[in-house]
């Protein structure tokens, strides 16, 4: 048994709490146990689950694995991740996802799997077992699933019991923009190509789609506010959407292009300053439902080559949350709204068992914050594979310091990286 001591949750509620076989089983004042860490009036949130990720493993393992990943999350206090369907070979049945869960089982944090949509695997998708949902690719990204047509949208979404998970970015668009933008030598030329009428158009028809046939919706890292007010008025007629903003669109513009070129290309792309306040207002009213971090590392050589050559992606999930943090340190949010949006919707959104909050007989999934710690993040603190990330340099108030995965030390700063393994989640009534 152990007993987290003189912990402070978000409400300001001072508490210990007793975990047992990785479950919470008591909170309150002056528990006993046989193991006891004591916080020191820090914050303690639920552990932030990150339901969009690519942990590259297989086909990508030069750029992340699942070891490596995981560590990175665990620092950046996430411990859950849904990890997408983009692999090489892509998942898109059960005989690639079981491949794919053997990989997982290195991680040191918890993880569940999307299935990738084809225009011809709705028989796997309708009997693949323990899913989180379907990814599917309306526009065309890293990897090559892609379901562009209108018709084969509909057939998919006539599929009943099913979350779909959309990247929304319109293909004849892109295609089309490409051929106007022939000067490939400024990487800021990937807004212009994939522009923002590219996503507001395929937000558009996926939520016009998703009506007609009563299908449950998530739009991926949305990144304009024509998207935002097209989902605040679906939500109000009743369709069943809900959306992510990642936190490159969130904290990151097209000026970023001018330092970073290649290592900001990112589908979709950076957008205005305007557009960061836009998403940000529509995080707080609850219209954006959650962070997710589309952590999509590539190593340095891959984003050093030219700009068709480079991929995109950015690596996310160890920053994520700090980031959120100095948000509240600068008013933007509440520790309220923090917790909503990194533990409590995500685990309502997926229906993952047992996670999310911080209640008895849920899972001890726990992440210790430092509030008043201010610390600039360095090249060598990055845990991912890649190496890198847009947010070195930046000083941050508010971090991670301590991150229990099913009540067990996955992180600390004192300590680094302990080698625990994670569980495959698994989903039910939340």
């Amino acid at each position: 048994m152990t007993t987290i001591k003189n912990g402070v949750l978000a409400d300001g509620t001072t508490t210990d709490i007793e975990i047992e076989n990785g479950v919470i089983t008591k909170l309150g004042e002056s528990l006993k146990g046989e193991n006891e860490i004591d916080v020191g009036g820090k914050l303690i949130i639920p552990g932030v689950i990150d339901i969009h990720v690519h942990f590259r493993e297989p086909g990508g393992e030069q750029k992340e694995d699942w070891l490596t990943g995981s560590r990175a999350a665990a620092a950046g206090g996430v411990t859950t991740v849904v990890d997408m369907p983009n692999n090489n070979p892509a998942i898109v049945d059960e005989a690639s996802l079981d491949n794919k869960r053997e990989l997982a089982k290195k991680s040191i944090i918890n993880y569940g799997f999307y299935l990738g949509a084809t225009n011809d695997n709705a028989s796997d998708i309708q009997n693949t077992k323990n899913i989180a949902g379907v990814k599917i690719y309306v526009g065309s990204s890293t990897g090559d699933l892609l379901v562009a047509e209108d018709e084969n949208i509909e057939k998919l979404f006539s599929l009943p019991g099913i979350q779909w998970v959309i990247h929304a970015e319109d293909e004849s668009i892109i295609e089309e923009n490409k051929k106007k933008h022939t000067d490939m030598g400024d990487p800021a030329v990937h807004s212009r190509i994939r522009t923002r009428d590219a996503a507001v158009k395929a937000v558009g028809r996926v939520i016009a789609l998703a009506k007609k046939a009563n299908a449950t919706i998530h739009i991926c890292h949305v990144s304009t506010k024509e998207e935002v007010e097209l989902i605040k008025n679906a939500k109000s007629e009743g369709v069943n959407v809900t959306c992510e903003v990642s936190p490159h669109h969130l904290f990151l513009n097209e000026n970023a292009y001018k330092k970073f070129g290649n290592f900001v290309k990112v589908n979709p792309p950076l957008r205005t300053a305007e557009d960061n306040r836009a998403l940000m207002n529509a995080l707080r009213d609850g219209t954006i439902d959650i962070v997710a971090t589309d952590h999509a590392p590539h190593t340095n050589d891959e984003k050093s080559k030219s700009y068709n050559e480079s991929p995109a992606g950015i690596p996310e999930v160890q920053t994520s949350l700090p980031l959120l943090l100095n948000a509240v340190h600068n008013g933007e949010l509440t520790l309220k709204q923090l917790v909503e949006i990194t533990a409590e919707k995500p685990a309502q959104l997926l229906h993952i068992k047992n996670k999310g909050k911080i209640k008895v007989g849920y899972d001890a999934d726990l992440t210790v914050v430092d509030l008043k710690k201010i610390e600039m993040l360095s090249k060598k603190n990055v845990l991912s594979k890649c190496g890198w990330s847009p947010y070195v340099g930046w000083e941050l108030t508010g971090w991670p310091v301590m991150t229990f995965v099913n009540g067990n030390l996955a992180y600390d700063t004192m300590n680094s990286v302990e080698q625990y393994k994670g569980k495959e989640i698994t989903y039910g009534n939340v």
